[in-house]
């Protein structure tokens, strides 16, 4: 198997190389039209027709394919063009690799050549610098379709507060005015958690072979949407312990073939993703959400693990642009996620699907227990809130953490009854405000009495589950 992370390791500010190992032969389009899933859910519908009208109506107006919306009237007519071009018909790109160097991110993204994308820190206004660069040797001023597409990726990511249903200010240097310093908006979201979001690799010099682990993750996800199996039950003699190996052909074993595939090949991850509908595993919004707060909490949990004198709040990050995982970095992600699952909830013209729904009130149940699980000093900070991620969301203040998210969603979150009791259980003894908690009780009592919980079909979450995945050799 080839490794990736070697090719990255090269990554510099004054040198990259402009094509990997593997894209020095000629190659194919990753995505070839003819297989493209048509196969769409109503979501996919939505999704479509979403702002269409303003538009048809507003020619300065364009949809990216992330769907944000932007604004293009206070472009020239050249940048504009530009920009259309980018967002109207984009060319298949793989996002392979990204990198903190210094005080640079770098993104390597593969067309049919490999581009390198540097996000570069403000030095002050002495620096005459471009911030924003892209190996692709363009020959025109402003930014490239590259460039463009990839700020679009990042803001969509990164983006917890701003309504995605209203149009954006394109500004000329490419990206939305509203994202802010493009450098900062990554450093405040801290690269590793980023990444996850675009399906790409960060690369490490210092992980030798290891694999990564959210390429796993979502390679099983890819799998196993085959075979309509759960991830977490598909074929645990690949998925429980892999290791990496240099053969990607497993004799006698198709999926994991295909699995060492996945990890080898960025291109054919893509591919494969492209195929995937929107009610598969990898495309869950809801399902990633649940995610990136795992990320989150592992990166705060192993801020906690390092010593008092390392885990300070102040202390510096193994990146000077990036501050440390803290409790308040926490919050702001689990928040925002809170915030998005409430956004898919409301911002649409159709209720959501009992799937979707179950799928929304899963991920809320999940950051719930995540949060009153933790009440512990993370790190050393001047209050409660500082230092410690439930005094900071629950116990301090009563703020409907969840529950007013769930109580729109009743009906599915009478599936996880059961959770939700031992939570509130939890609650009891950790001094949760009284307001809280009678929110709380309300809440599992209307549950218990919901009437439209019993009419949606409890077999729902494990019916899948029943078939056993066919092993393909």
């Amino acid at each position: 198997m080839s490794a990736p992370i070697v090719l990255m390791s090269k990554l510099s500010l004054e040198t990259m190389a402009p094509t990997t190992r593997s894209m020095a032969r000629q190659v194919s389009p990753p995505y070839p039209t003819q297989y493209y899933d048509d196969g769409k859910s109503s979501s996919d519908s939505d999704d479509e027709s979403d702002g269409s009208s303003f538009e048809d109506e507003d020619p300065d107006l364009v949809r990216s394919p992330t769907k944000l919306l932007y604004r293009l009237d206070n472009l020239p007519q050249e940048s504009k063009q530009i920009v259309r071009d980018a967002f109207d018909d984009p060319a298949p790109v793989a996002l392979e690799l990204c990198r903190l160097v210094d005080n640079t991110y770098a993104f390597q993204m593969t067309e049919l050549a490999t581009r390198v994308i540097r996000i570069k820190a403000s030095s002050g206004p002495a620096d005459a610098s471009p911030r924003l660069t892209c190996t692709c040797g363009k020959t025109y001023d402003g930014p490239c379709t590259h460039l463009i597409r990839l700020l679009d990726q990042i803001f969509k990511q990164t983006n917890y507060q701003n309504d995605n249903s209203k149009p954006f200010t394109m500004t000329p240097e490419g990206f939305a005015a509203e994202m802010g310093d493009p450098f900062s908006r990554v450093a405040d979201h801290h690269l590793d958690i980023l990444a996850d979001g675009l399906h790409c690799q960060v690369a490490d010099p210092g992980a030798n072979d290891e694999l990564d682990a959210q390429r796993v993750l979502e390679s099983r996800e890819l799998l196993s949407s085959v075979y309509a199996a759960q991830p977490e039950d598909f074929r645990p003699d690949i998925f429980t312990n892999p290791s990496p190996s240099k053969r990607v052909i497993k004799r006698d074993d198709l999926d994991h073939t295909i699995f060492r595939m996945l990890l080898d090949n960025h291109h054919f991850f893509q591919y494969f993703l492209s195929l995937s509908r929107s009610s598969h595993p990898i495309k869950d919004p809801f399902r990633k959400l649940s995610q990136r707060v795992d990320h989150v909490l592992r990166d705060l949990d192993a801020l906690s693990a390092q010593s008092p004198a390392t885990s300070s709040a102040d202390a510096p990050s193994a990146s000077s642009a990036e501050s440390p995982p803290t409790v308040a970095w926490a919050a702001t992600h689990l928040v925002g996620c809170v915030y998005l699952i409430r956004s898919a909830i409301f911002s649409r013209d159709r209720p959501l699907l009992p799937r979707e729904a179950i799928c929304a009130a899963r991920a809320l149940v999940h950051i719930l227990s995540a949060v009153v699980s933790r009440n512990r000093d993370a790190h050393p900070g001047e209050t409660r809130g500082d230092r410690n991620l439930y005094q900071r969301l629950i116990g301090d203040l009563d703020q409907d953490f969840v529950i007013a998210e769930l109580g729109v969603i009743r009906s599915a979150a009478s599936q996880f009854l059961h959770s939700l009791d031992d939570i509130r259980r939890k609650l009891g003894p950790l001094g949760a405000p009284a307001s809280y908690c009678r929110k709380f009780d309300d809440l599992i009592s209307r549950l218990r009495t919901s009437s439209a919980g019993s009419s949606l079909k409890r077999p729902l979450e494990s019916e899948s589950r029943s078939r056993g995945p066919k092993r393909m050799k």
